[in-house]
């Protein structure tokens, strides 16, 4: 039975619910497992690929195990202080219960300006400038220890988007300093959505934040589980995805937000009780490259010169990188392959096997066949 009302079941905008997501069990399993363990893990994906529903989820799971949790978002941070923000706001956001009140109860003695609600840290900074923010930070990253000390209670807390710490001069270091002492009372991991600096951050040896943290990539969704996803969201909502969804598939390539965007544009192209076709996908793709252009147009005018002549080159031929033909059409000098490529995996912009490599956002790839080489 169709639901009454029926509201687009697709969601494009937000967060995704855990609840909501295609398949990924055993990656949530995986994570986990590590968590339990205590071996800290670095997951490695490009943004818009469900890194932070599926870290949710096995937070979730984790709290059902006992565990304290947080997820600490660094996108962006340029400071200590804003470290120190990040981290109270993710304890804020997902303690409860007893476990909330000691924490507001240690954060209480320990009177660093720190706390779980009533502005917390950020009404300490306009109160009085003169905070040492670095012991405040030391103090708060304490925090898993000295709540396993009083209640034998392990925390799992997660980095996400941890590649950011290198924006704040020496924060790798000081994060490290006191985590790496924690395997008795904390499991961490780390997420990052930039495979060249998370590489740096976690093996150069002038700063490794924790050098044993297993590595973790994120593949794309598998596309058995992806169509039987949105075949039933169609149906729940009485309609039929019909012969939009093979298409939709092979287009999205199992990329978890273009598959969910390409899914919800299809959907719209279709009538309550009617089945989509040909014509409804490719309104569908319409919709969705005229909704994004934007942002695609300043991503790729974000590039060096060299990275997007790369980018037009993939596109345009999905070839190998090195064939002549390719490269010598957009500009590109054969000497210049491997380092523009090299900063287009980097960025998680390209995934790249061998000698083969494809843009990793299908929606990008079309603008740019669409544009042509030039």
């Amino acid at each position: 039975m169709p639901e009454p009302f029926s509201v687009n079941p697709f969601v494009v905008a937000g967060e995704l619910p855990a609840a909501d997501m295609i398949d990924r069990n055993r990656e949530t399993a995986d994570l986990l497992a590590h968590a339990r363990a205590g071996q800290p893990f670095r997951l490695v994906g490009p943004r818009r690929y469900g890194k932070t529903t599926l870290l949710a989820r096995a937070l979730g799971e984790a709290e059902e195990d006992g565990m304290a949790t947080a997820l600490v978002d660094l996108e962006g941070v340029v400071s200590i202080e804003s470290i120190v923000v990040r981290i109270e706001r993710a304890y804020e956001q997902r303690l409860k219960g007893g476990v909330r009140r000691t924490v507001e109860a240690i954060l209480r003695s320990w009177d660093i300006g720190v706390s779980l609600g009533g502005g917390g840290f950020t009404a300490r900074l306009q109160r009085s400038r003169s905070v040492y923010v670095e012991s405040v930070l030391q103090r708060l990253l304490e925090l898993p220890a000295t709540l396993h000390q009083r209640t034998d209670r392990r925390s799992f807390i997660v980095f996400d988007e941890v590649q950011d710490l290198l924006r704040v001069v020496d924060a790798a270091g000081a994060v490290r300093s006191v985590i790496q002492h924690h395997a008795h009372a904390a499991s961490y991991g780390f997420a990052g959505s930039a495979p060249g600096l998370m590489r740096k951050l976690f093996e150069d040896p002038a700063q490794p934040l924790l050098e044993h943290a297993v590595p973790y990539p994120l593949g794309p969704l598998p596309l058995d589980e992806t169509g039987d996803y949105i075949f039933r969201r169609f149906q729940r909502t009485g309609r039929d995805p019909g012969s939009g969804l093979d298409p939709l598939l092979t287009f999205t390539r199992g990329h978890p937000q273009r598959t969910m965007l390409l899914a919800h544009h299809l959907w719209r192209q279709t009538a309550e009780g009617g089945s989509a076709d040909e014509r409804a996908w490719e309104s569908a793709v319409e919709s969705a490259l005229g909704e994004g252009q934007q942002v695609l147009r300043a991503r790729w005018e974000s590039l060096p010169v060299n990275e997007q002549r790369m980018a037009l080159a993939l596109a345009n031929f999905q070839t190998s990188p090195y064939d002549e033909r390719a490269y010598r059409a957009v500009g590109l000098k054969r000497g210049s392959l491997k380092a523009a490529l090299d900063g287009l995996v980097d960025r998680a912009e390209v995934t790249s096997q061998r000698d083969e490599a494809r843009l990793t956002d299908p929606l990008l790839e079309l603008w740019l066949r669409r544009r042509g080489v030039h």
